[in-house]
């Protein structure tokens, strides 16, 4: 009973006092317009999207609040400003960091809490990395169209339910950004307008019951922390090619085969030349595409084609066949 005491005694002076600080997060907003709900500093140690709401009673665009801190789970600890958030779980709201130095990409591209040591002010601006409460000038808006042919997809979720394109643009929400297929060929698209200098991303279905699922094998991904995602450089409004499914290349009937039928496709590896042959000896078209899905070449032929491939980069390609009946599709490299 006496070593029970004695060893409650010493710890005393341990409870109770845990050292905390006011640290007051000041965000700047004039890039944005912020919702009706308001700016809020959440997620990471902070807790849901709505954890801490932001005041700017003055009606200057600055938005602040205080918040008592322990530097042994502040310091280092994920969090992110969010606009508008209508729960606890709406990420969609949250600022996009994506690429930019201050974000953690193995943290959903949060910020991170630097060392606090006093009561100290820091100065933020959405969506940017300054400490200094300004905010750079916003790149001008691009158009970025985004299609994918879903004539290839194999899972199990329903399509009839929507298909979906989430990325670091919307904060990976499940539902923001519905493709359109209003033709019904299969191929659904969708137009975003974006101030981003790039974005990850990829295709779902039915919100989030199915996805995409890459690996650093494929020449269109990105990989940031523990995710591989499709990923886009924004130079100007852009029209991307129609990809397949889970595919950085368009889709196929019965996706990539090595196993030809109808047609032969020799050498693999190849160098200068590549012999093409529709051993049912009808009219059939012949297309290249690099890795990332451009078109670098297209014929016609009949019976059989050589295709000079000397002067293409060195690398790996996608060679689609189709004669009006089988289309196939097979990956080749050039050595």
């Amino acid at each position: 009973m006496k070593k029970i005491y004695f060893t409650f005694l010493m710890m005393l002076p341990l409870i109770g006092f845990t050292q905390t600080y006011n640290v007051t997060l000041s965000v700047n907003t004039e890039n944005i317009t912020v919702g009706p709900n308001g700016l809020y500093a959440g997620g990471g140690f902070l807790g849901g999207s709505n954890a801490h709401a932001m005041d700017d009673s003055d009606s200057d665009g600055v938005w602040v609040v205080t918040l008592a801190l322990d530097p042994l789970t502040a310091n280092g600890g994920n969090f992110i400003f969010l606009n508008s958030p209508t729960g606890a779980s709406d990420w969609s709201t949250k600022e996009v960091l994506a690429g930019q130095p201050c974000s953690d990409p193995n943290n959903y591209d949060d910020r991170t809490m630097p060392n606090i040591s006093a009561d100290t002010t820091l100065l933020f601006c959405f969506g940017a990395c300054t400490t200094d409460g300004t905010c750079p000038t916003p790149p001008a808006p691009k158009d970025i169209t985004l299609s994918v042919d879903m004539n290839c997809y194999t899972g199990t979720a329903s399509v009839a339910n929507g298909v979906y394109v989430n990325g670091t643009f919307n904060g990976w929400n499940g539902t923001s950004n519905p493709m359109d297929d209003s033709d019904g060929d299969g191929v659904y698209s969708v137009t975003l307008t974006l101030t981003l200098p790039s974005f990850e991303y990829k295709f779902t279905v039915d919100g989030w019951t199915d996805q995409e699922f890459f690996d650093t094998t494929y020449a269109c991904t990105k990989t940031s922390g523990a995710f591989t995602n499709r990923f886009l450089e924004m130079t100007g409004d852009t029209t991307l090619p129609v990809f397949g499914w889970n595919e950085c290349v368009p889709c196929a009937n019965v996706g990539i085969s090595e196993e030809l039928t109808a047609f032969t496709l020799k050498p693999n590896p190849a160098s200068d030349v590549l012999f093409v042959e529709n051993t049912n000896g009808t009219s059939s078209n012949v297309f290249v595409y690099s890795i990332t899905g451009t078109l670098v070449m297209s014929e016609r032929f009949e019976n059989e084609i050589r295709l000079d491939v000397a002067s293409l980069p060195r690398g790996m390609y996608i060679v689609r066949m189709e004669n009006g009946m089988e289309e196939k599709v097979v990956r080749i490299a050039l050595k």
